[in-house]
């Protein structure tokens, strides 16, 4: 997704919450002089309540036809959710379950936001510090075959499939990810370039090394590095000064999240009635049908 097409879907995302310029202040200036837009009965949207939206790391300006597209949602969302006020849907149980749905979730996020806020931040001293440690891995170039499946048990499969067969022949058989599917050759990777699982493991890898199964959100990858070259272009600080920060903030966010929870939990008073849902429960044994032990046909029909 591009950052102005992400900054158009933020702005509808919000109309759709019905937050945005709702104004039901009695101002005494004329409407000229705040700036409206269009009002739909006492309820405004003005140019300041537009610019409000867009966050400050997305500032790139909306043209005037993606403003427009806003503002037409925006008057379509106004006039439906004044239409539903008026016919008491507000007060329907169905509603107020959602909408006590939304508040449980959006309260909790909006807790998370402002703890991470306050625990994490990332200072000069440690992005240089971290650049310097890892300085070998920004002068290197990772060229990266995988094969990626969809669940855990095809992994396992292509593992004990890997003991009879070329890496890129699975690769080329048996991987979902269509960009690659000659032999799973990804290309030549940078840090900074890669998916973080890929990261975590391929800096200590040697050419011809495989991992073991790697899980991400893309599914469950085996990775092999086939070969590591000099950068072609040098890379300086001021050149990952920002992708290291984000590196940075990301990992601290983590912990920090993962410590709000934890202390939480600790004073919560958490009881799993059905213990086969509690923590640590032994999960179900799965039913390997895949069918990979069985090489695939490959003839091709007359």
């Amino acid at each position: 997704m591009t950052r102005r097409v992400a900054t158009m879907a933020l702005l509808s995302a919000l109309v759709v919450l019905g937050g945005c310029g709702r104004d039901r202040r009695q101002a005494s200036e004329p409407a000229e002089q705040r700036g409206e837009i269009v009002r739909v009965g006492d309820v405004a949207l003005t140019g300041e309540d537009l610019d409000k939206l867009i966050p400050e790391e997305e500032r790139v300006p909306p043209t005037i036809e993606e403003k427009k597209q806003f503002v037409r949602r925006w008057v379509d969302t106004e006039v439906l959710y004044q239409e539903a006020l008026r016919r008491g849907l507000k007060n329907d149980r169905r509603v107020q379950a959602r909408l006590e749905d939304l508040e449980e979730q959006f309260l909790a996020d909006y807790l998370v936001f402002t703890e991470l806020e306050k625990r994490a931040s990332v200072s000069e001293e440690e992005i240089e510090a971290y650049f310097a440690a890892h300085e070998r891995e920004y002068m290197n170039e990772y060229r990266v075959s995988h094969i990626l499946v969809n669940t855990l048990e095809e992994a396992r499969q292509i593992q004990r499939l890997l003991k009879k067969k070329d890496f890129a022949w699975v690769a080329d058989h048996y991987s979902v990810d269509p960009v690659a599917k000659r032999g799973g050759d990804l290309g030549y990777l940078t840090k900074g370039n890669m998916i973080p699982e890929l990261e975590e493991v391929v800096f200590d890898m040697k050419p011809g090394d495989m991992t073991g199964i790697v899980k991400s959100d893309f599914g469950y990858h085996i990775f092999k590095l086939v070969d590591v070259r000099e950068a072609l272009v040098a890379v300086g600080l001021d050149d990952v000064r920002e992708q290291i920060m984000n590196t940075l903030l990301v990992e601290r966010r983590k912990k920090a999240y993962e410590t709000l929870l934890d202390s939480l939990k600790a004073s919560a008073s958490i009881t799993y009635r059905d213990k086969e849902f509690a923590p640590g429960a032994p999960a179900p044994i799965a039913i390997d049908t895949t069918g990979f032990d069985e090489e695939p046909d490959t003839t091709v029909a007359p």
